[in-house]
């Protein structure tokens, strides 16, 4: 069928296992749900979009099971997660309603169950989710990914996301729930977003919707990145990528074909981003697992980690 913004969103079973373990950073031990494969979101930057298995753009397949079988497979294991995160590879509040019942049904069978969720998300937060998370705050760790209030900005790179009024007032919505919210200023674009107006303005916004920590981390570039780029204007594209002409190869999070702007240029970029979130009495982590070659700052939402627990600790 084809939704929302001529999104063809296709309805399948999952079959295989629901709880993934990713193989990454912060999120290793903690297990994952992706309520797609694929994402009508369509940032130009995102890195799953070049997965073996990804759908063309325009396309979503949605896993209609999930919660059910999610549910059986709590019922079998003997070790049950602590947290499990949702969107390492999609957004769990892509804004169709097919995707937000499925997220809603698996995201109520954790809470439930005692069991913690955390989310990355670029889309809007409907009304039965905060209600949801009212019940729950201390389980609920929410990220909510911002890098420009510049609608302009939105429309190139982010071009099916939420707007940032939106983003804002989710998380708003989401303090006032009682909820844990964090922001992801990533990816920074260089040359695009890196300004210290844009960075003003976006930090004053955020201040005043009640966060208190962000993360940051500029672009990496990837082939199947620069790809993507080909859906922008050339002029924006070619301005991007130069900057990573002639950096070497190296593995960043899974992959070993990534390049890292240059050191010194990401060292300006945080220090400036910093240092005006400072000045508004915010904390700002660099990405350790996109910067390996700085200094190790944690911006993981986990304080204790994922881990697991045994089943009869959770019954009783």
């Amino acid at each position: 069928m084809t939704g929302i913004m001529g999104i063809r969103l296709v309805k399948e079973e999952r079959r295989s296992a629901i709880l993934k373990q990713p193989a990454f950073g912060c999120l290793r031990d903690v297990p994952s749900i992706n309520i797609t494969r694929g994402c009508m979101h369509s940032c130009v930057y995102c890195y799953a979009r070049g997965f073996t298995d990804a759908p063309p753009k325009g396309e979503v397949y949605l896993y209609r099971n999930l919660a059910e079988r999610l549910e059986r497979e709590l019922e079998r294991k003997r070790r049950i997660p602590l947290w499990v995160s949702f969107s390492t590879a999609s957004d769990a509040f892509q804004d169709m309603d097919e995707v937000l019942k499925v997220t809603y049904a698996c995201m109520r069978v954790l809470l439930e169950r005692g069991i913690g969720i955390s989310f990355l998300t670029k889309g809007r937060i409907p009304d039965d989710f905060i209600g949801l998370f009212r019940r729950f705050p201390d389980r609920v760790k929410a990220r909510i990914g911002i890098v420009s209030l510049n609608e302009e900005y939105k429309r190139l790179f982010e071009p099916y996301s939420a707007t940032p009024f939106l983003r804002l007032r989710n998380i708003r919505r989401l303090v006032e729930a009682g909820v844990d919210v964090s922001v992801r200023v990533d990816p920074v674009i260089p040359g695009v977003t890196d300004s210290d107006g844009s960075f003003e303005h976006l930090v004053k916004g955020l201040r005043a919707s009640g966060v208190r920590e962000i993360s940051i981390s500029a672009i990496i570039m990837r082939p199947s990145i620069m790809r993507l780029f080909d859906e922008l204007p050339r002029s924006i594209a070619w301005r991007i990528i130069k900057l990573y002409q002639g950096q070497p190869y190296q593995r960043v999070i899974t992959s070993a074909r990534t390049r890292l702007l240059p050191k010194a240029l990401r060292m300006d970029i945080y220090g400036r981003f910093k240092a005006i979130a400072r000045r508004y009495g915010l904390d700002t982590r660099v990405c350790g697992c996109k910067n390996p070659d700085l200094p190790w700052e944690f911006c993981s939402p986990w304080v204790d980690g994922g881990g697991l627990i045994e089943r009869q600790a959770l019954l009783f």
